[in-house]
């Protein structure tokens, strides 16, 4: 995963690497900021396309960011889907690339792993840990349709866990449960969208027939990036848990000067810490 998502999962594999833990990255020759690391070896595999397009999909998506929040919620659910179909046509591309790239997959298929960390948003590092037959670790802020709680048989109320498109809490109207209720319907068909070619992948890489949700419900742990401080809380299961804020980075301690000032501020009050 490129952007934001190799932000957190860059962390993680640094952190490993000092440990004394041999972490392989995989990556494509083309991205946006994907790229070596210092405690990580660095495995790139070809991809049929140039930065060029990389630079248009994420201008693209940027726009899509700064979207009016007052638009009509029909045209902000369509802009939204025809955006993820376009992102998904060139993810599957990349899917492809690696999974049907023989030369690479020996190479990964010989370094014997004991496990695969990977945001599962786009699912092909987790066919690569099934197709290896290793424990397979996610880390991920979410998937918009809902399938990482499904597939983890995760309770999700539609009347009490909010959907992606409705920008609601968990504090509700009635009418506002209603239209969560109605969205929740629709989003199997958002899945299917999303996940039905890489279905079609993990059937021909494992040579059988196999599902994006089914490869998503071995995993061994998940690591939830979000925390309910934050977010609003839902129900989670036992292999579920919440690491927010494992990617910020560690400010330094206030110099003394400021630290004196700080504790004269609140010299002889009463302060209340949470």
């Amino acid at each position: 995963m490129d952007g934001s998502h190799w932000t957190t999962i860059q962390a993680v594999a640094e952190k490993l690497g000092q440990r004394g833990h041999v972490v392989v990255v995989v990556i494509p020759q083309v991205s946006m900021r994907l790229g070596p690391t210092k405690h990580c070896t660095t495995k790139t595999y070809p991809v049929p396309y140039g930065q060029d397009l990389v630079n248009h999909l994420q201008a693209q998506h940027g726009r899509r960011m700064n979207m009016n929040k007052s638009e009509p919620f029909l045209e902000r659910v369509s802009g939204k889907l025809k955006g993820m179909r376009n992102l998904r046509n060139f993810l599957t591309t990349t899917s492809e690339s690696l999974l049907y790239n023989q030369e690479v997959m020996s190479y990964l298929r010989e370094q014997q792993f004991d496990a695969v960390l990977t945001d599962p948003l786009v699912p092909t590092g987790a066919i690569l840990a099934e197709h290896f037959s290793v424990p397979s670790v996610f880390l991920l802020r979410g998937i918009p349709c809902g399938l990482d709680f499904s597939a983890a048989a995760c309770p999700s109320p539609a009347s009490f866990v909010p959907r992606f498109f409705t920008l609601n809490t968990d504090q509700m109207t009635f009418v506002q449960r209603v239209l969560n209720v109605l969205i929740s319907f629709l989003e199997p068909l958002l899945c299917r969208i999303l996940y039905q070619p890489f279905d079609n992948i993990a059937s021909r890489v494992l040579q059988r027939d196999a599902t994006v949700a089914e490869i998503l419900s071995h995993a061994s742990i998940w690591l939830m990036r979000f925390d309910f401080t934050f977010d609003f809380p839902r129900p989670l299961m036992p292999n579920m848990a919440l690491v927010g804020g494992i990617n910020c980075a560690v400010q330094k301690a206030l110099p003394q000067v400021r630290r004196n000032l700080l504790f004269c501020c609140f010299q002889d009050r009463k302060v209340m810490v949470i």
